[in-house]
């Protein structure tokens, strides 16, 4: 007689507690790899990284564990968009440069979407770096440098999922300071 196959796993909702373990280990990855960035982007980029990462700091100590993730996987996405290339990408396929107009657009549609549908009441460093991450998205676009574009929209549309109310306090504290803060 063959042995009794091992009950699957429910696929019902693990609650948030399970998440929240998600969104902490997203969180330490996003920042890892922020970690390795830091010595390869600009000043510029390394303060507005350094704006996300002192928000996503206070997130975790705030519980918010999932702002937190975001607020790194934007920066995680506005470092690899400051080193993506900003020449003209070269010959395309009509079937890739059609994904990749789909995916712009896309990205684009939902930062702006969840940008307006989370509230207004971000911190104004929060909201200078999205609008930075937008206006060079559309900039790398308009000149063909769909790599680095993706990555500035992709950004964007990370940073749109975080809520005003949950990061408190960046306007009181000094924001840029460097990445390397959440050590595990």
């Amino acid at each position: 007689m063959a042995p009794k196959k091992a009950a699957k796993k429910s696929t019902k909702e693990h609650g948030k507690k399970h998440h929240e373990g998600k969104d902490v280990r997203r969180a330490y990855e996003h920042l890892g790899r922020l970690d390795g960035l830091e010595k390869l982007v600009s000043a510029g980029v390394r303060t507005q990284i350094g704006v996300l990462t002192d928000a996503a700091q206070r997130s975790l100590l705030e519980g918010e564990q999932k702002t937190a993730a975001d607020l790194l996987r934007a920066g995680e996405h506005l470092g690899f968009g400051s080193l993506a290339s900003q020449a003209r990408a070269g010959r395309l396929s009509e079937k890739l440069a059609s994904a990749i107009d789909a995916e712009y657009e896309h990205l684009v549609d939902k930062a702006e979407e969840h940008w307006g549908k989370h509230g207004g009441n971000r911190p104004d460093g929060i909201e200078e770096v999205y609008e930075s991450m937008l206006d060079a998205a559309n900039a790398a676009y308009g000149k063909g440098a769909y790599r680095r574009a993706l990555e500035f929209a992709r950004g964007a549309e990370a940073l749109a999922h975080v809520r005003g109310g949950h990061v408190i306090g960046i306007e009181d504290g000094v924001a840029g300071k460097g990445t390397a803060r959440l050590r595990g």
